[in-house]
C-alpha cells in the first residue's frame, strides 16, 4: 500500500470510520468483490485505521500508518498462500493460530490478513473456525475474496462481511490520472474499454496489449451475437482453444457484455463490460428469458473450462448455444 487515497466506496469508508470510533472493531472481516475492485487495498486501509494513533484515523502520519503505508508494520501480518491453487496450507493456518496467542509488537493488536481467498481449503477454514470465532483480544482477522460463496458458512457466520461495490467511471478517471500517473488520453482509452467501473482493471487493460485485444474481441463477439453471425463467432472463440487462462478470460468479459445488455432494459448507469455499444444493439433484441439463457450459456462454459473439459469442445459448445439462445 503507497498511499491513503482510496477512490469510491464512500460507504465502506464512512462505515469503518464510525467502527474505529465508536470502539466496535470486529475481530474478523470480509471484504469481497470482482477482482481489480480494491478488497486488498480497503482491507489494508481498515488495518491502518485499527491502528493508527492520530487524532483523525487514519492520518497517514503517524508512526504505524507510516509502517503500513512502506510495508513494515510487525502487526500487520500478510499470510502466504500455498499449493497449486495458491489457497492456504492446514500447517500455515496452524502456525497463525499458534502466532495469535502472542502479544502484538508495536500496536494494540496484531492484524492477520488473508488476502485472495477464492482457493482457500475446506481444512483450513475448519481449522481456523476456533480463532475466527473466539480470537484473542489484541487479534483482528482480514479475509479479501471475489465472491462470499468461497466459505464455508459456519466461517461467515463469524466475520463482518464488506462488499466492495464499483466505482463511478469518474473515480475510476480520477484514480488513473492522479494515482497512477496515466495522461488523461490514456485514462478515456481504458475507461471506454472497461466500462470505468474497476480501477485494476483499467490499469491491466493499459499494460497488457493482448487485454486489449481480449476486449475487442469481447466486444466483436456481442455484436455477433446480436447480428447471428456463426462463422464470426466461432472465429473469434477458436482463436482461444489452446490457451485456457486467457479464454477464462475473454469469458469474464463477455459474461459482463450480456450483463450489460440485459441491464441496459432498465438503466444505464451501472455498466461493468468493455463496450457500451454493442451492448445496446444486443439489448434491443433481447427478451428477458433469453437474456438469461445467454448469460447462463457463457457462465457454464466457464465452469466447464475450470473443470479442466477439453477446451475446443467448451468453446464450440458455447458458439452453437450463442446462436440457439
Amino acid at each position: 500500500m503507497s498511499s491513503l487515497n482510496i477512490y469510491g466506496n464512500d460507504e465502506n469508508l464512512h462505515l469503518m470510520r464510525k467502527m474505529h470510533q465508536n470502539g466496535h472493531i470486529p475481530h474478523a472481516c470480509l471484504f469481497y468483490g470482482e477482482k481489480g475492485s480494491g478488497r486488498k487495498t480497503l482491507a489494508e486501509y481498515f488495518a491502518m485505521t485499527v491502528l493508527c494513533t492520530g487524532e483523525d484515523a487514519p492520518c497517514g502520519t503517524c508512526r504505524n500508518c507510516q509502517k503500513i503505508l512502506h510495508g513494515v508494520h510487525p502487526d500487520l501480518i500478510p499470510v502466504e498462500h500455498s499449493g497449486k491453487k495458491q489457497g492456504f496450507s492446514v500447517e500455515t493456518v496452524r502456525e497463525i493460530c499458534r502466532d495469535a496467542i502472542v502479544a502484538p509488537n508495536d500496536s494494540d493488536r496484531k492484524i492477520y490478513l488473508f488476502a485472495d481467498c477464492d482457493n482457500i481449503g475446506i481444512p483450513a477454514q475448519n481449522t481456523l473456525l476456533k480463532l475466527t470465532e473466539e480470537p484473542p483480544e489484541h487479534v483482528l482477522l482480514l479475509f479479501t475474496a471475489v465472491s462470499k460463496s468461497a466459505f464455508l458458512e459456519t466461517m461467515l457466520s463469524r466475520m463482518m462481511q464488506i462488499a466492495i461495490r464499483p466505482c463511478t467511471p469518474e473515480d475510476c478517471f480520477r484514480a488513473l490520472t492522479e494515482q497512477h500517473d496515466c495522461t488523461p488520453e490514456d485514462a478515456g482509452r481504458a475507461i471506454k474499454s472497461t466500462g470505468g467501473r474497476n480501477i485494476g482493471l483499467a490499469l491491466r487493460w493499459l499494460e497488457d496489449t493482448s487485454m486489449q485485444e481480449m476486449t475487442r474481441h469481447a466486444s466483436e463477439l456481442t455484436f455477433a451475437v446480436a447480428q447471428r453471425r456463426q462463422y464470426e463467432i466461432l472465429r473469434i472463440l477458436s482463436g482461444y482453444e489452446k490457451d485456457r487462462v486467457q479464454a477464462e478470460k475473454l469469458l469474464q468479459l463477455l459474461l459482463l457484455q450480456f450483463r450489460d445488455a440485459c441491464t441496459l432494459k432498465y438503466r444505464d448507469d451501472i455498466l461493468t463490460g468493455c463496450d457500451r455499444q454493442s451492448a445496446e444493439l444486443l439489448s434491443g433484441m433481447l427478451t428477458a428469458s433469453r437474456a438469461e439463457r445467454l448469460c447462463q450459456a457463457v457462465q457454464s462454459a466457464y465452469e466447464a473450462s475450470q473443470a479442466s473439459v477439453s477446451l475446443k469442445l467448451v468453446l464450440s459448445a458455447l458458439g452453437g448455444n450463442l446462436l440457439l439462445n
